[in-house]
């Protein structure tokens, strides 16, 4: 990695490696045995100021550039996919009101979201609307001069714990967003356990039944939500993804490193027979591959380029991908000792499957990538 990054950026690495792993490297297991992230790690994080890190500054935030934040994901994501993904959801939600939201959201809402003082989640999933967002059945009507949200919205990361939810819904026919807080009268939180993955990340089930919402809670213009809003937080979501998935595969690497490096089999190191050859070698390339996909990603969208979509679902497309392979190919590696639950490589394994369906599942991006690739083909003459 460090050959990838400028000085300065090797040693901001360093640090989120060193802040995050000598804090919380060995508690996943006892989070995901919980259910829920501890309070205490939800202070630690806004204490930290992470959960403010990639917000702009203009509201609060941190202002790190999108390396900069990369680096923070990878480094939450060799401890935790659930960790990581605290920072994520809340990053989605509050990245997208500070760009398309009004001076009034900005100035009331978005001070606490930045110094990580409210906890944020975003509400899109619903029981029969996943990828396609057209299929939000929420409402938000018209009731004298309020407005009123009636729908369910499940699998929301962080549902149980978040304090401000942004929720998308149907108004009139045209799709819009408005701000919650989880205590306004109407709104009912039920857990969702028993989870493949992200054991820890508190997804919950969120019913609005009668729930009144201000008109300046709304978020954007008229029909705003789906073509505008969305792609703000996906592009912000999917970077994120990228870079937590790269760090759990750093992880389980690592862990293979040092099996292969210690173990015997018949008479030999394990690493001297071929097919722990090709397993280690073909884990290692995609790695290499994953880091230099990610860190394109991060400088494009820094820089603002034109290839600034192409590059991130890239990297969320591949990382996730070679993930989900490699770290099947660790629990196998390490035979009884991978499949422990207390084991990186068994949570890995896990947590993998649903990193490469939350954000875009594998085929919703190739969809998308395959003109996007074959258009950039044509370009090049």
């Amino acid at each position: 990695m460090d050959r990838l990054l400028t000085p300065d950026e090797r040693e901001h690495h360093r640090r989120m490696l060193t802040l995050v792993l000598d804090r919380w490297e060995d508690q996943a297991h006892t989070w995901e045995n919980g259910a829920l992230l501890p309070e205490e790690v939800v202070t630690w994080t806004a204490e930290q100021g992470l959960l403010g890190a990639p917000l702009p500054a203009s509201v609060g935030g941190g202002g790190w550039r999108a390396i900069e934040a990369g680096l923070l994901y990878e480094a939450l994501g060799r401890v935790s996919i659930s960790l990581a993904s605290l920072v994520n959801v809340h990053g989605m939600m509050a990245q997208t009101v500070a760009r398309w939201g009004t001076p009034w959201q900005r100035e009331n809402v978005m001070p606490a979201l930045g110094a990580g003082k409210r906890v944020a989640a975003i509400c899109m999933t619903e029981p029969h609307a996943g990828s396609d967002l057209s299929e939000i059945t929420t409402t938000l009507a018209e009731r004298g001069d309020d407005l009123v949200l009636n729908g369910t919205k499940v699998y929301i990361t962080f549902g149980q714990r978040a304090d401000d939810l942004l929720v998308f819904a149907q108004r009139a026919g045209r799709s819009e967003a408005c701000l919650v807080s989880r205590d306004a009268p109407g709104v009912t939180v039920t857990p969702m356990g028993d989870m493949l993955g992200l054991r820890a990340a508190g997804l919950a089930r969120i019913d609005f039944e009668d729930c009144v919402i201000a008109p300046e809670a709304v978020v954007g213009k008229p029909d705003f939500a789906v073509p505008v809003l969305v792609p703000t937080a996906l592009e912000h979501g999917r970077h994120a993804v990228a870079w937590m998935a790269l760090g759990m595969l750093e992880a389980c690497f690592e862990e293979c490193a040092r099996f292969v490096r210690t173990r015997r089999t018949f008479g030999s190191p394990l690493l001297d027979h071929g097919q722990i050859q090709t397993l280690v070698t073909r884990m290692g390339a995609d790695l290499e591959a994953a880091r230099h996909l990610c860190v394109a990603a991060s400088r494009a969208m820094q820089d603002k380029a034109p290839e600034t979509m192409r590059s991130v679902l890239l990297a969320k497309y591949f990382v996730c991908r070679v993930a989900q392979e490699h770290t099947a190919s660790a629990v196998q590696l390490l035979a009884s000792s991978g499949i422990s639950e207390r084991s990186v490589t068994a949570r890995a394994y896990r947590d993998s499957k649903v990193l490469n369906i939350i954000e875009g599942t594998e085929q919703i991006l190739e969809r998308t990538l395959a003109p996007l690739l074959v258009g950039a083909a044509g370009a090049v003459r």
